[in-house]
């Protein structure tokens, strides 16, 4: 998967978290590898708040 957006990882997230359990631990990990630090930990707490 080519590299995305925070923006982009958020909605790809909350959509896997949905149907793919797989998939949306897959795609965090890769959100966590690609992002920066500071991106990463804001993507957590946005994650969090829509949960």
């Amino acid at each position: 998967m080519k590299k995305l957006t925070y923006t982009q990882y958020f909605e790809l997230i909350l959509k896997a978290k949905k149907h793919n359990p797989y998939f949306y631990v897959a795609t965090f990990n890769e959100a966590k590898r690609n992002l920066v630090p500071e991106q990463f930990m804001l993507l957590q707490q946005k994650i969090s708040k829509a949960a």
